[in-house]
């Protein structure tokens, strides 16, 4: 009987980040908006409702306001969109240990949930530029 053979080190599952495929920027958006929405009604719902609405709204001007094609008002690029999110994660999960505004036990599970939703989000999406094809002669 022959000894079982050992697989190369390539084939351990091992991806390159060139090979990894990511979502496009207008999915993360769209994400952004139903990340929004979620924080939007559990502030909704609050007794004391400022910091969940205060992140939600934060949220939807970032999407809104950055270049891809789910953006209302693009003005601002995607560089400057992808560091404004690893802001708005920083500061959903300092909003969720803080003791100086009054955040009820819904809104300290939902604020560092969606900022892991966020990071996740952030971690698989394509923030290049993509050229039309046309251009490609």
């Amino acid at each position: 009987m022959a000894a079982a053979t050992r697989r190369p080190a390539e084939y351990l599952g091992v991806v390159s980040d060139e090979q990894r495929s990511r979502a496009p920027f207008w999915l993360h958006q769209l994400a952004e908006y139903l990340i929004a929405a979620v924080l939007i009604a559990s502030a909704w719902y609050s007794p004391e409702p400022l910091v969940q609405a205060v992140f939600g709204g934060l949220i939807v001007v970032n999407a809104a306001f950055a270049d891809g094609a789910a953006g209302a008002f693009p003005l601002i690029g995607r560089r400057i969109h992808k560091w404004f999110d690893v802001v708005i994660m920083v500061t959903l999960l300092t909003a969720a240990v803080q003791g100086w505004v009054d955040v009820n036990t819904t809104g300290r599970i939902a604020l560092p949930t969606m900022a892991v939703l966020l990071f996740m989000l952030w971690f698989n999406t394509n923030f290049e530029i993509d050229e039309p094809a046309d251009t490609h002669r």
